[in-house]
């Protein structure tokens, strides 16, 4: 017995032991809340410290004032909003370049200034708004470029579908195929081509339709080739006199045609991804182009123009019967044209007229302008300038932003403009001028043995004349009138924030009667194209 141990002790009178316990647990709990609560205010006061040390970047004021510049510019008329959004859409990446070195510089100010120990530390930071700007800027000027150049979304590969799978994975095969159809006097031709040029010359002499196909065929297998180029082959239906040639839609497929027609049929062509060539033809034409350039030569008949991209072109040589053209356009250049000329839409290139016998009329969103005939030149460029030489009038112009140069025009002109200069030479016989320039100078050359009556004024800018008319107002308001040999056509001009001059000129006459009608051919370098023949170009498919 003395090996084992003793008893323990009993517990003292009124000893709880659950309450003991419970008394341990408790005190537990109070330390870890304890050391919670020390910990929590310790991360406060490092926070309140970071809070302290946190500089904000200048690049969100600097970003909110640009922004509120450009909008006041518009909103008071000191800056185009067309001409804003395609310059931005054009350089909106300097945007992201500027809030770079912003960055970069802030940065090597706060390196050269944490090196002295005796200031206090400090760290530069920016916020979610600066992101979100920047996302919202980079995004209006992507939408600015797409709207501003006339493209749609699924241009310049936005789109990925079965034909970009097939051109990428597959094998090109090319084969051609030549078909001659009958074609009876007084009909009607019309194109529909999916994806691929048309060609149309009207120099069948046999009364017939020659077809050329070059086929093109992108697949993985040569049967898989062989199919799709069998269901390339054209299909001709008709209605009476009016005959449809339409090449079927298949992925991953191109049928460029040339067709050779007789001259007086009248001819109409849609291409969807592919160029318009269309020439010697005595008959109404009528092209439609989504993705393609489109050239007209040597057209007696009307001709109607519908171009769907914004940067896509059109040339027009030798029209017989004018010409209408609809759409977004890239450049345009026409010339050697007799009857009606009429350009409406949105045209982001320069446009180019010459010898052009007939009424002329160009309406943008930014510009109107009328004339009843071109003996010279006329160009409109994107940006700033608009010049014409030898025109007839009445001449109607009204835009904005533009630096306008008239060089001998005759008859009436009528002339407003906004943020920019006007220089006229009028030619005789004058007609009625009227000059109206907001934030701009004028000039004015009138021929020096002319009648007219005057009434010019100005304000906030200078008048000079070679003409004897007095000037009168006061410093900031100049005006001149009267009238100059036995009177005339009236010569109104006003003008703000710039000045203004009537000048004697020798200047030439038009000739009284239009220039002869220009001998139809076809555009310089531009031969008649000569069909495919009917062999494989390529291996892989035969020649159907």
């Amino acid at each position: 017995m003395a090996s084992y141990p003793p008893p323990p002790p009993p517990p003292p009178p009124g000893y709880d032991p659950r309450a003991q316990r419970r008394f341990y647990h408790d005190q537990l709990r109070a330390q870890v809340r304890a050391q919670c609560n020390a910990a929590r205010a310790q991360s406060y006061q490092v926070r309140a410290q970071m809070r302290g040390m946190r500089r904000s970047s200048v690049l969100s004021p600097i970003l909110l004032i640009a922004v509120g510049v450009v909008f006041l510019l518009i909103e008071t008329g000191r800056l185009d909003h067309q001409i804003f959004w395609g310059w931005y859409g054009h350089w909106w990446p300097l945007l992201l370049v500027a809030a770079g070195i912003i960055l970069l510089a802030e940065w090597t100010f706060d390196q050269v200034h944490l090196r002295d120990p005796q200031r206090r530390p400090y760290r530069r930071c920016i916020g979610f708004g600066v992101f979100l700007m920047l996302f919202f800027l980079v995004l209006a000027g992507v939408i600015g470029h797409h709207i501003t150049s006339g493209e749609r979304w699924d241009n310049g590969g936005w789109h990925f579908d079965q034909e970009n799978l097939d051109e990428f994975f597959g094998d090109k095969h090319e084969s051609d195929q030549t078909l001659d159809l009958a074609f009876p006097a007084g009909g009607s031709l019309a194109v529909v081509n999916p994806r691929g040029d048309v060609t149309i010359d009207g120099t069948s002499d046999d009364g017939r339709v020659h077809i050329a196909e070059h086929k093109q065929v992108y697949a993985r297998t040569d049967p898989e080739a062989e199919s799709k180029a069998q269901q390339l082959r054209p299909v001709l239906t008709n209605e009476g006199l009016a005959f449809t040639l339409t090449v079927p839609s298949l992925d991953g497929t191109r049928a460029d045609l040339v067709i050779m027609v007789p001259a007086a049929a009248a001819i109409n062509v849609n291409a969807n991804r592919g160029d318009i060539h269309v020439a010697s033809i005595k008959a109404p034409v009528a092209v439609t182009a989504n993705h393609g350039e489109v050239e007209l030569s040597a057209i007696t008949g009307p001709a109607t123009a519908h171009i769907n991209n914004g940067g896509s072109s059109i040339s027009a040589h030798s029209m017989g019967g004018g010409i209408a053209i609809q759409g977004h356009a890239q450049d345009v250049t026409l010339s050697d044209i007799v009857g009606t000329v009429t350009l409406g839409g949105e045209f982001f290139g320069t446009t180019h007229l010459e010898r052009i016998n007939g009424t002329i009329h160009f309406r943008t969103s930014r510009t109107d302008f009328q004339v009843a005939r071109l003996d010279g030149e006329a160009e409109i460029s994107p940006h700033s300038d608009l010049t014409v030489n030898q025109a007839l009038g009445p001449l109607v112009l009204t835009t904005s932003n533009r630096n306008i140069s008239l060089d001998r025009i005759s008859g009436a002109v009528a002339v407003t403009d906004r943020n920019g200069t006007i220089d006229l030479t009028a030619a005789p016989p004058l007609g009625t001028i009227d000059l109206e320039d907001r934030n701009g100078s004028v000039k004015l050359i009138l021929p020096e043995h002319a009648g007219f009556s005057v009434q010019a004024n100005t304000t906030n800018g200078e008048i000079y004349t070679d003409f004897p008319l007095p000037a009168s107002g006061s410093e900031s308001h100049k005006n001149i009138s009267g009238t100059v040999g036995a009177g005339g056509p009236m010569v109104h001009i006003t003008t703000t924030y710039g000045d203004l001059s009537i000048d004697k000129g020798m200047v030439a006459p038009l000739p009284p009667l239009p220039p002869a009608p220009p001998k139809l051919t076809l555009a310089p370098g531009q031969p008649p194209r000569a069909p495919h023949v009917g062999k494989v170009k390529g291996t892989g498919v035969p020649a159907p």
